[in-house]
């Protein structure tokens, strides 16, 4: 969070210890800073070589990605969707896990319709994660409409929170029936219900000429209720004695759904011991039992031998395993599933049981009712971006392929359900058992701004990239608390290389307007002492070679310019004309707003652990709440909640220490025309405050010996902490002593600090897959679009190596 004097532990001014720009606009081949000789930071591994200064190693190309530092041609980004005025939408759905092919219908779809900047967001099929990203859309109240949620479960929990926001919702697969009884008009679905599928599979099963059918399920909650409605849909043909079609004949075999994973019917028993349960008398009313035995084969003369269909009920995985359970206990018969099982992969979960088996899908395909939907909604956006609410779900309707009734259900008959075949399983892969959801390239841990720039950089890059921020409204990353101070010049020569670079992509004149980063230009003077000088001088010469402005001013000169500020003990100083501040947790929102508005998915959780053994082609990542997921890089862009998150080489105390941070904002005639300043002999800092909340008031913090402190932040200061502020301060600012001074408010955050006062910025190990972009002791804000840069070319060469 502080861009203090770096190297120094004490010190740091709160511009970031998080932060990061997706390189953009610029054009041509990375500069060298002009330093020879720059060592990279000894005892510090991990730490990348950068801007191809002599003695720093750069990173090595990646072929397919241009303009990687060193690579010619750094293309520009491009407009983002909140810059470029696009409407917003949200998508919810299962982008990785067990049902990410179904989530794959909702990507492809937000990619074809990019008239309207679609964000996706992952929630995994969990209706608690669906119920909070529903809370954290709504709150950000950027998002005109929302599609999704696939999972009928997290349409469940999400309606009510979009309803009492005003959020229209549209629907194209949840399927479960009712959902919309307390919708209010506020929502469209778009696919038929499970009550039809039930009704539709009880027909094409009866029009098979099957008499002897069981159903079963894959022990989901999921699974188990849609069971019971096509029990249900059999008991009322039952009672009725007919269908209206086919004749029913007496006593189906049908299990209640409430039965275990491999749904036992009766006549099943052991193959060990022969045993038959009692199979139920016939008749209308009969309700057969069901026997909890895991591995059951008919036995001769049972009831269940003449079982000729099977219906299974579940999740496609859950499906698939429940199939092959009863083709491996001899069933022989037909086997029906439902419709969570109408995608490619089934097929190869199913395996070699799939013969003579068939799936219940949406008429014309579940694609076609998602394309339908986002077609519908990118046209009424399209026509009029200005509507929100009611008025954009009544030009939705208009624009619609289908009728729905008033309250937002499909007309009946313009929907229903078909019976597909499974098709062959693919050639050499029919085991069923290797199936591991979809992983993403890569996962970036961390949405300040370091992490949300990393991510925007690797969607630009055409990565399938997750960016992992907790929903909750916490604002535990320094970016959220950070002062943003910008400035090309650092005394390490590893960090001026980064920070001449981010200046390149983000802070050079081009910024030097109000623009996408609240970008304020006041110039910047970074105090040095005697031991600072030569570094200084260094510095002053590689910045106007490489463009950037900036000289050493004398004691006298700073006295006779800047009146305000006191010159105690200072040898000179590097003033930058073009340096200033910026808006961090905007930038942050920026860049992740580039990251989704280019396919990167929000991935709302926090991530326990990452498990990535040797010569793994995958990295484990464990969050919380909810379950793993796979990618073939990550970047741990965790800033002081790296050490909290096992697996990695930085766990625990490896990761450095944490740090308090605070500052205040004052006001006082005399810090009239004060620039930003840094001070490496006091470790003070400061700056204007030119608008915004305490505008006209100027920023100043002192160093805090406040160690291991746990992430987070506040956004006020005890009285204590403003005198400490106060007295330490005034030997720079003494306008601070006076009692006039007023206090205009405050903040404090918490840095990561490493043991080597650079960052932990690369692969944790050679050959690993995650890769660090970590720990800036208080002056990362200034660099992170270097970091950026940088932490995505290794998790690109990651992944092209998978």
């Amino acid at each position: 969070m502080g861009d203090g004097p770096a190297g120094r532990a004490d010190a740091g001014d709160p511009s970031g210890s998080r932060g990061a720009d997706d390189p953009s606009g610029l054009t041509g081949a990375v500069p060298s800073s002009g330093a020879p000789g720059a060592p990279g930071a000894p005892g510090a591994p991990g730490v990348l070589g950068v801007l191809g200064v002599p003695g720093v190693p750069g990173v090595p190309g990646v072929p397919g990605v241009p303009g990687v530092l060193g690579v010619p041609g750094v293309p520009g980004s491009g407009g983002a969707g909140a810059e470029g005025g696009l409407p917003r939408g949200a998508v919810v759905g299962p982008f990785s896990g067990g049902r990410a092919a179904w989530g794959e219908h909702l990507e492809r779809a937000a990619g074809l319709h990019g008239a309207v900047d679609w964000e996706l967001y992952d929630d995994r099929g969990e209706a608690e994660t669906a119920r909070q990203i529903a809370e954290a859309v709504v709150a950000e109240g950027r998002h005109t409409l929302v599609i999704g949620h696939f999972n009928s479960a997290g349409a469940r929990a999400a309606l009510p929170v979009y309803r009492a926001g005003g959020l229209p919702v549209l629907l194209p697969l949840a399927t479960t029936p009712g959902l919309l009884t307390d919708s209010a008009g506020t929502v469209l679905r778009w696919c038929p219900d499970d009550r039809a599928q039930a009704r539709d599979l009880r027909t094409a099963v009866r029009s098979a000429g099957h008499t002897r059918i069981a159903v079963t399920h894959d022990g989901t909650a999921y699974g188990e209720g849609l069971a019971r409605l096509v029990r249900d849909e059999w008991r009322d043909e039952r009672r009725k004695g007919h269908d209206g079609r086919v004749p029913v004949p007496a006593g189906p075999v049908v299990s209640d759904g409430s039965g275990p994973a491999t749904g036992a019917v009766p006549g099943l028993g052991p193959l060990a011991t022969g045993v038959t349960a009692a199979a139920p008398a016939g008749g209308p009313d009969a309700e057969p039992a069901v026997v909890p035995a895991p591995a059951l084969v008919p036995a001769p003369g049972s009831e269940a031998a003449e079982l000729t269909a099977l219906v299974v009920c579940g999740t496609h995985g859950g499906a698939a395993r429940v199939g092959r359970e009863w083709r491996e206990a001899g069933f022989g018969g037909a086997l029906y599933f439902t419709d969570d099982c109408a995608v490619e992969e089934f097929a190869e979960l199913l395996g070699d049981a799939g013969r003579d088996a068939r799936v219940a899908r949406m008429r014309g395909g579940p694609e076609a009712h998602v394309m339908a939907a986002f077609a519908a909604a990118t046209r009424a956006l399209t026509e009029d971006p200005e509507r929100t609410g009611r008025t954009l779900l009544a030009a939705v309707r208009t624009h619609a392929d289908r009728a729905f009734t008033a309250l937002g259900e499909p007309v009946e008959g313009s929907v229903g359900w078909d019976l597909a075949r499974v098709p062959a399983p693919p050639r050499g892969r029919a085991s069923g058992g290797g199936h591991r959801g979809r992983a993403y390239d890569v996962i970036v841990v961390g949405a300040g701004v370091v992490g949300s720039a990393t991510a925007a950089v690797l969607a630009r890059q055409g990565a399938r990239v997750a960016l992992v921020a907790p929903m909750d409204g916490r604002r535990d990353h320094a970016t959220a608390w950070s002062g943003g101070l910008v400035r090309a010049f650092e005394a390490d020569p590893y960090l001026r290389g980064l920070a001449l670079r981010s200046h390149q992509l983000a802070w050079g004149p081009a910024a030097l307007v109000p623009g996408p980063y609240g970008f304020v230009p006041t110039g910047s003077l970074v105090l040095c002492g005697d031991t600072d000088l030569e570094q200084a001088e260094k510095g002053v010469a590689e910045l106007n070679g490489a463009g950037v402005p900036a000289a050493l001013l004398e004691p006298g000169a700073l006295r006779e310019r800047f009146p305000g500020l006191a010159v105690g003990g200072v040898t000179a100083a590097v003033w930058e004309p073009q340096g200033g501040y910026a808006d961090p947790p905007r930038t942050a929102r920026v860049y992740r707003d580039r990251a989704l508005a280019r396919g990167a998915i929000l991935l709302p959780a926090r991530v326990r652990e990452l498990v990535a053994p040797p010569g793994a082609d995958r990295v484990r990542v464990l969050l919380e709440p909810g379950g793993p997921v796979e990618a073939s890089a990550v970047v741990l862009a965790a800033g002081s909640g790296t050490g909290a998150i096992a697996g990695h080489r930085l766990s625990g105390s490896d990761a450095g220490r944490t740090k308090s941070i605070r500052y205040g904002f004052f006001h006082h005639p005399d810090t009239a025309g004060l620039p930003t300043v840094v001070d490496m002999v006091t470790g003070v800092w400061g700056r204007p405050q030119v608008t915004g909340e305490a505008a006209g008031g100027y920023m100043a913090g002192r160093p805090v010996d406040e160690w291991d402190v746990p992430a987070g932040g506040e956004d006020t200061l005890t009285d204590e902490h403003v005198a400490y502020i106060r007295q330490g301060a005034a030997v720079r600012w003494p306008w601070l002593a006076d009692p006039s001074a007023r206090f205009l408010g405050g903040r404090q955050g918490v840095d990561l600090y490493t043991p080597h006062s650079l960052p932990h910025l690369g692969r944790e190990r050679p050959g690993s897959r995650i890769v660090l972009a970590t720990g800036w002791s208080g002056a990362g804000f200034k660099t992170a679009p270097a970091a950026a840069e940088l932490a995505a070319a290794e998790a690109l060469d990651a992944v092209r190596n998978t």
